[in-house]
């Protein structure tokens, strides 16, 4: 009986853990707004936690705790406490962590050290590796197939049929995951002795080897799916900057964008780049430097030290070619590092990568670097890591601390999994909000998403969305006219239940740009409807300019705010302000001469359209438009003045004055809005 239990827990565990390793290249679930990283991310939660259960019912049943250790064991739990401290030190403690990269990082440690404290055959080592080869060859395939547009007619969902589809998670991953795996292939089709295999090898190699030639062109700037990174050097500025508080423990793993728009580089405002905003660093270590800081990096810098440390070659000792193989597809990731940042999926290769290379060392010629421990209650045994057999204890209670280990792990993976659920669910409810509402289904949209926050209230994407919902639906309902009472109460709510929302998000994660600006536009809405709301949006703007001091649009909503409220001269301000920080941005010296017009200063206006002249593209219908302006604006000089003429061609920008602001129907009181607190969604649903 006990033999039995033995083998079937301890062959749970090894499937689910490769599993976690093989399937993952290829697994997506549709079901949430983010069908790859995130389903990757819970998939190996999942089969982590299964692994975990199953190792200690081995442990009980067997009557001691056994675990591996390597030279990459120590720096693994270093960098481990890095990212604890990390997200314990940094805002915001959302449910939304449980889902981003601190999460990631912790499971991997541990599907680490069950990796390497259950594997111990090269054979089934090299079945694992096989069957990764298999995978790699499917998703090599499928993306050549999908670039060549052979899923277009085949009456599949509309994501499947794609070019740019990939269950890797985007092109960019698919590449970055065959460079690492090619190696692989490569040097097994080399090594072994001629024969099918040898030819499979060949084949796998091949097919890689053609669809990186294919995407990874398509990828190259200037080609149909160019891909857009952080400059390096923007990359730098934003790491060293966040530094300067954070030095060791950085911005937290999932602040990146944070820091992004608090520490972006003026130049960027300079390309064509400036409107976006980064998720991710240029490369995975200046993410790892941001967001974990030096101790993420150094320790990091540890873990694959340790790893070169342990497959060092040592005279006597033969090296295989499986050995070979996953060093140098270790090697390719580590390079591959210094270009693009690392997305789940590489994560979870590098993190395999590492288990099976100390699995591999599990021989009696490399026993001085991997032993096996084997704790009990009383006594830490070292014994060699090829002994399959438990020497026999001769304590007291010898079974009490597997149960003592077993009892803390169970409840962890409780609590983690009830969280993880509801963020889960709320994920699968608030994407069937979002279809909902790109059928216009109003009301299906805000009563989805009432659902969703009732599940999960702490996301604040989550509150973004619903509060942009509450809105839509009460401008909706205001145009209709002939407004009844019950129509002027329902107004009134939504709008209510939007500021609310709103201010809620950004209660949530005060840090994120975004959510303030969200907050201002809205206020910015209901200036004419609720009194005191200029002030509120204003001042919303202002925070939002705080945390993205480098953004001249900001500027420009701002003083186009204030234009409305007629206070131009600070409008002008802060149109001078978006043109300093983009000179090259047509609609800020647009507005900026509007500005100028309503003071009256008229020579200055005239100056500011030169400007826009000398950027907007010749003959376009903003060309036209502007002469038009320049024509009339000429008449209201003192003195005539030589217009500049420019015979440089960018980017067609269209010129916007700010717009004015909106005005309440005449059947609408105005409302009042109230200083709303953080709470449940309990609002009333709506049909459609």
């Amino acid at each position: 009986m006990k033999d039995t239990w033995l083998k079937y827990s301890k062959l749970v565990a090894l499937t689910a853990l490769s599993a976690g390793f093989v399937l993952s290249p290829i697994f997506f679930v549709p079901l949430t707004t983010d069908f790859f990283s995130f389903q990757k991310h819970i998939f190996i939660l999942l089969v982590t936690a299964i692994a975990l259960i199953a190792w200690s019912i081995y442990n009980i049943v067997n009557k001691s705790v056994r675990i591996t250790i390597s030279p990459l064991l120590i720096p693994l739990i270093l960098f481990i406490g890095v990212v604890i401290a990390s997200l314990i030190s940094n805002q915001p403690h959302s449910p939304s962590a449980w889902l981003e990269r601190g999460t990631l990082y912790i499971v991997l440690a541990i599907y680490y050290l069950l990796t390497t404290s259950i594997l111990k055959a090269p054979q089934t080592i090299k079945k694992i590796v096989n069957l990764f080869l298999i995978v790699t060859t499917v998703v090599a395939f499928w993306g050549i197939l999908s670039v060549l547009g052979t899923f277009e007619s085949l009456g599949l969902p509309a994501y499947l049929t794609l070019k740019t589809f990939s269950p890797t998670g985007s092109l960019l991953s698919l590449v970055g995951f065959l460079i690492t795996t090619l190696p692989i292939s490569l040097i097994l089709a080399f090594k072994i002795k001629a024969g099918s295999k040898k030819l499979q090898y060949f084949l796998a190699a091949g097919l890689s080897v053609s669809a990186i030639i294919l995407i990874g062109f398509q990828l190259l700037p200037n080609q149909q799916f160019a891909v857009t990174l952080l400059p390096k050097l923007a990359g730098w500025s934003i790491a060293i900057d966040t530094l300067k508080t954070k030095i060791f423990f950085g911005a937290g793993p999932g602040n990146f964008i944070n820091q992004f728009t608090q520490f972006k580089p003026i130049s960027m405002n300079l390309g064509n780049l400036w409107a976006i905003n980064f998720a991710t660093s240029a490369n995975e270590y200046l993410q790892l430097l941001t967001t974990l800081g030096i101790g993420g990096l150094v320790s990091f810098g540890l873990i694959m030290a340790g790893f070169f440390k342990l497959t060092k070659h040592e005279p006597g000792t033969r090296t295989t070619a499986l050995q070979l193989a996953l060093k140098t597809s270790v090697f390719v990731l580590l390079v591959l590092g210094l270009f693009i940042p690392f997305t789940t999926l590489l994560w979870i290769t590098l993190i395999g990568y590492l288990s099976l290379s100390v699995g591999l060392s599990k021989v009696k010629s490399n026993s001085s670097k991997v032993k096996d421990v084997i704790l009990t209650i009383s006594a830490i045994t070292l014994v060699d890591s090829t002994d399959a057999d438990t020497p026999q204890s001769t304590q007291t209670f010898p079974g009490i601390l597997p149960w003592i280990v077993a009892v803390p792990i169970l409840i962890g993976i409780g609590l983690v999994g009830f969280n993880i659920s509801k963020v889960y669910a709320s994920e699968v409810v608030f994407r069937q909000s979002l279809e909902a509402a790109n059928q216009n289904l109003g009301g299906e949209t805000y009563n989805k998403q009432i659902k969703t926050l009732n599940i999960q209230g702490g996301i604040d994407r989550y509150r973004v969305a619903y509060s942009n919902t509450n809105f839509a639906l009460a401008n909706s309902l205001s145009q209709q006219g002939d407004l009844t009472d019950q129509d002027q109460q329902t107004i009134t709510q939504l709008i209510q239940q939007s500021v609310r929302e709103a201010r809620i998000a950004t209660q949530i994660n005060p840090l994120k740009a975004s959510n303030w600006e969200n907050l201002a536009n809205i206020y910015r809405q209901l200036v004419n409807f609720a009194e005191g709301s200029d002030e509120f949006a204003v001042a919303s703007y202002t925070r939002a300019i705080q945390l993205d001091p480098a953004n001249p649009r900001l500027r420009l909503d701002l003083g186009g705010l204030l234009f409305s409220l007629e206070r131009f001269e600070e409008a002008e301000d802060r149109f001078l302000e978006a043109v300093q920080l983009k000179p090259d941005y047509a609609n800020a010296h647009y507005n900026l001469a509007q500005s100028y017009k309503s003071q009256e200063k008229y020579l200055q206006a005239y100056q500011a359209l030169q400007q826009v002249a000398a950027i907007i593209e010749p003959g376009s219908e903003d060309a036209s438009k502007l002469q038009e302006e320049m024509t009339e604006l000429q008449a209201m000089l003192p003195k005539p003045a030589a217009q500049t003429e420019t015979d440089e061609e960018v980017e067609t920008s269209q010129l916007v004055t700010p717009s004015p602001l909106p005005v309440a129907p005449a059947d609408l009181e105005l409302i009042e809005v109230e200083e709303p607190v953080a709470q449940e969604a309990t609002d009333s649903a709506i049909t459609n």
